[in-house]
């Protein structure tokens, strides 16, 4: 059995450790130079202390090439001459979210399920090219502000949460370089603004909702709106639900229950702890 480190505390380095193969590999520690501790019995030091320990294997489970170059460059002059692997090499071949939304896809239209698809948090487009190519006959709306978070929005999550969520992130993005990538752009209804507003008087049953928006209060509108317009067998695909970085999206859904009664709720294992409603028959 080989004995791991994982570099990065952070939110990818825990989602990596739900992936472990605990036949195969033992993780002995987190390396992280802005944490310490223990996490769930796993001792977080430093990348020198880390790499002190002589692991069979490391890997760099941070977001970012530069980060993952500067960790990778520390535990070598630390003295780690292990073998030594980058999340983001694993995952520019496997892809855990969009092998997810291929079977459900598969099992929707198996069905006949009725309806459109939507997302709501585009951001960059990568999800919604998967939707697009996965439902070339519907049509799929896209919900987003396509300038990054609002003032309102952070203000809610500040007062939920206080997590230090950075105003410019996600702002890199715009209905155009979505459209570019998408495979059928013609089947894409774009809906730039602040939501729920932008799905004023729209009447759609939807089939299958990418629910992205990573805050509490677009979560919350996101669920209020969608969870009673899903056709019977329908999915909402529910991002970060499990990620500590984003603590507003749990929130949003305690709070939905407490108002609405629990609902049936599926926890995944990908890379941003994503979770699967689903609407009986």
């Amino acid at each position: 059995m080989k004995k791991l480190v994982i570099l990065g505390a952070g939110q990818m380095g825990h989602a990596l450790r739900t992936l472990l193969n605990p036949n195969a590999v033992e993780l002995v520690a987190f390396g992280d130079n802005m944490a310490s501790g223990e996490d769930e019995g796993v001792p977080v030091l430093s990348v020198a202390e880390a790499a002190q320990l002589g692991p069979d294997l490391m890997i760099a489970a941070v977001s970012g090439e530069e980060r993952c170059a500067q960790l990778e460059a520390q535990a070598r002059w630390e003295g780690y001459r292990g073998e030594l692997l980058r999340l983001s090499d694993l995952r520019e071949y496997f892809d855990l979210r969009a092998a997810e939304f291929a079977l459900i896809a598969g099992r929707l239209n198996a069905r006949k399920v009725p309806g459109c698809v939507a997302e709501l948090g585009v951001f960059q487009g990568d999800t919604a090219r998967v939707l697009n190519a996965l439902f070339p006959d519907r049509t799929l709306y896209l919900f987003d502000t396509f300038t990054g978070f609002t003032e309102v929005d952070l203000l809610a999550e500040h007062q939920a949460t206080g997590a230090p969520i950075r105003p410019e992130e996600f702002a890199d993005t715009s209905v155009e370089a979505v459209k570019s990538r998408l495979p059928f752009p013609e089947r894409a209804v774009f809906c730039p603004g602040r939501f729920p507003e932008t799905a004023e008087g729209l009447e759609e049953r939807f089939a299958l909702v990418s629910l992205d928006p990573d805050l509490y209060a677009p979560t919350l509108a996101g669920l209020n709106y969608f969870v009673p317009r899903l056709a019977p067998g329908g999915v909402i695909v529910l991002h970060d639900y499990g990620n500590g970085r984003f603590p507003g999206v749990k929130k949003a859904v305690a709070e939905y229950e407490a108002q609405n009664g629990p609902f049936c709720l599926l926890p995944l294992c990908d890379m941003h702890r994503s979770a699967i409603l689903m609407r009986p028959w």
